[in-house]
């Protein structure tokens, strides 16, 4: 069972709302600028889609502790599998 408090539960959920809010203002960025063809339109686009790929990077390993601290374990590994997949995992 979790070690969490409901607070610190709610803290947590909201703060993997916020990452996910912003990981998809990234995408809609990169999605309007899918068809550039300007060098500073493709300079954008790449920027904003390395932002993105850092914000799934850093969602997907936050996933891995909250989902364990909330004692959703079979979901922390499955976030840790992927993690570890894609070279991420550092443990």
């Amino acid at each position: 069972m979790s070690d969490m408090t409901d607070e610190e539960i709610v803290r947590a959920v909201r703060g993997m709302a916020a990452m996910q809010a912003e990981r998809e203002k990234l995408a809609e960025r990169v999605s309007a600028l899918r068809n550039a063809v300007s060098p500073e339109d493709l300079a954008e686009r790449n920027r904003f889609g390395e932002a993105m790929a850092k914000m799934d990077t850093k969602i997907l390993l936050e996933s891995i502790e909250v989902l364990g601290r909330i004692g959703m374990t079979l979901a922390s590994q499955a976030c840790y599998a992927v993690a570890r997949k894609e070279g991420l995992a550092t443990h």
